[in-house]
């Protein structure tokens, strides 16, 4: 049998990986900086994509449009 090492317990930083505390979710403020950008990023990305599919849904229905 391998020899088990007991491991205090710990979690991951979200970010890059490294060694945290149980109670943290980033191990300093630059990675805690580049999620909260990245979510903003990916916030913004998810309203353009909303924003153009309801153009595509709605512009061809006023364009359909009987002109009278």
């Amino acid at each position: 049998m391998i020899g088990l090492t007991k491991v205090d317990s710990h979690k991951h930083c979200i970010v890059c990986g490294k060694t945290i505390e149980e109670m943290d979710s980033f191990c300093d403020e630059v990675c805690e900086s580049k999620y909260k950008s990245a979510q903003r990023r990916q916030t913004l990305f998810f309203l353009i994509f909303i924003g153009l599919l309801i153009l595509m849904l709605i512009v061809p229905a006023i364009l359909k449009a009987p002109q009278g």
